[in-house]
């Protein structure tokens, strides 16, 4: 079990090379953190391993209050987790494969019709502000665009991708009331 932290946490180093290295990048220290929290309590050893499980949860408070980051015990990642920009990422009991990248702002949980979450494969991105919801599967080297939504299963190597921008006319926007400045909007200007 010690050999596979190990192979982990090398996996995850190498990520951050083209990065600055793994001891500049606090992504690396967060998904570490999880790891040794996931080691110390699978530990055969709970007696042994209390000091460092101890420790583990006082830094992992620190990344949930200071970063908003909270990856729960029950995660199971692969080698190679990369946090780009760890900033309020939540990451649920999810099955993660090898060499996921993730931005600020992720999700990855349950919706409100089910309590089961999401199974990602390898080599997949994740970018800012996205959220997958649910029992979906993200296939092996897909990519979740920046603020999509994903509550459907995803084929291996396909790209999700949010709706294109619109704008509305300010005369839609009168049929909702009035502005907050109390002035209400005419649709003849």
């Amino acid at each position: 079990m010690m050999i596979d932290l190990w192979r982990k946490l090398r996996g995850d180093a190498e990520r951050y090379q083209d990065l600055g290295g793994w001891h500049s990048n606090l992504g690396f220290y967060i998904g570490a953190t999880h790891r040794i929290r996931v080691w110390a309590r699978e530990s055969a050893h709970p007696i042994l391993a209390l000091p460092l499980r101890l420790q583990a949860r006082l830094a992992n408070t620190l990344w949930r209050n200071l970063w908003g980051v909270n990856i729960s015990d029950h995660a199971k990642i692969e080698r190679g987790l990369c946090l780009i920009h760890p900033r309020e990422v939540w990451i649920g009991p999810s099955t993660i494969g090898k060499n996921l990248l993730i931005f600020q702002g992720v999700t990855l949980g349950s919706n409100a019709s089910t309590c089961d979450f999401p199974t990602v494969g390898d080599n997949v991105d994740i970018y800012t502000g996205a959220r997958i919801l649910g029992p979906v599967t993200i296939g092996n080297d897909a990519k979740v665009g920046a603020n999509c939504v994903v509550t459907r299963n995803v084929e291996p190597g396909a790209t999700v991708v949010t709706a294109p921008s619109r704008v509305i006319p300010p005369s839609l926007v009168a049929a909702f009331g009035p502005r907050h400045d109390g002035k209400r909007s005419s649709p003849r200007g």
